[in-house]
């Protein structure tokens, strides 16, 4: 484990111990500005959250944020933030199964269904795996886990791997799914995908952030466009786009339910 790890307060759980830790991902679950991370690792030893405190470093919000609780009994591999229902607070998709072999244990539950962990405003936690749908299908030694909207509905649907069984495919059919918007960023000056952007939105008055990053949760690439869920606004007052180059780019009074295509413009500061 890296010395900075301990002084970034990320090396171990809440009660000190350490952790099979097996995925992670990285974004904002507070609306703050600042990325979190999101662990996950097996049975009773929960899936730690760590709230990001800036140059202060992380604090662990396991507890607190009713992950404890839900998760004690699962084993994960591959978390994935991303704002499902389109509420405007961003949530956690997790691949579930454990890393033992089947047969290797009568107390072990090896296949086990996946789980989205719907955020309740703040990183407080739901979990939702029979209600969302999940437990329909027979449950696996559950892996990679990528998202993107394969239907063009504006929800974000999942695809995950699991050993020796097929990719799963899982359409979002969130009911009460609010607008959305989705930006494709394209460099000029920084490299052409705008990996490594950083986005701020605007809309009815709050705030939300996010980054460019394909790679998330284990072994695992989701789609290109940075989403955001908008819940009743109508459109977003202000986007502000702090490219890698450094380059900042603001868009103003943008219409919602749509992908819009941005290509980075302006001068290297």
């Amino acid at each position: 484990m890296s010395p900075k790890a301990f002084d970034a307060g990320v090396a171990l759980g809440e009660d000190g111990k350490f952790i099979s830790g097996m995925g992670l991902d990285f974004r904002d679950i507070d609306n703050d500005g600042l990325p979190d991370i999101a662990f996950v690792a097996l049975d009773r030893e929960t899936f730690p959250l760590f709230r990001n405190l800036g140059k202060r470093g992380f604090a662990d919000i396991t507890r607190a944020s009713g992950m404890a609780r839900l998760s004690l009994p699962m084993a994960g591999y591959s978390p994935t933030i991303a704002d499902f229902d389109n509420d405007g607070w961003k949530d956690i998709f997790v691949t579930r199964g454990h890393v033992q072999a089947l047969g290797s244990g009568w107390n072990l539950q090896i296949d086990q269904p996946n789980t989205v962990f719907r955020n309740l405003g703040g990183a407080k936690f739901q979990a939702l795996t029979e209600e969302a749908g999940l437990s329909a299908h027979p449950p696996a030694r559950h892996r990679g886990s990528a998202v993107g909207d394969l239907n063009g509905d504006g929800r974000l649907d999942v695809v995950t791997t699991a050993l020796s069984a097929p990719a799963e495919v899982w359409l979002n059919y969130s009911p009460t799914s609010g607008h959305w918007l989705e930006l494709k960023l394209e460099g000029t000056v920084s490299n052409r995908d705008g990996i490594g952007a950083r986005i701020k939105l605007t809309a009815n008055g709050s705030v939300q952030y996010n980054h460019v990053s394909f790679a998330a949760g284990y072994a695992s690439s989701s789609a290109a466009p940075a989403h955001f869920g908008l819940g009743q606004a109508t459109s977003a007052s202000a986007v502000e786009i702090r490219w890698p180059s450094g380059i900042i780019q603001g868009l103003k009074d943008v219409a919602v339910d749509r992908v819009i295509r941005v290509k980075e413009q302006g001068q290297r500061p």
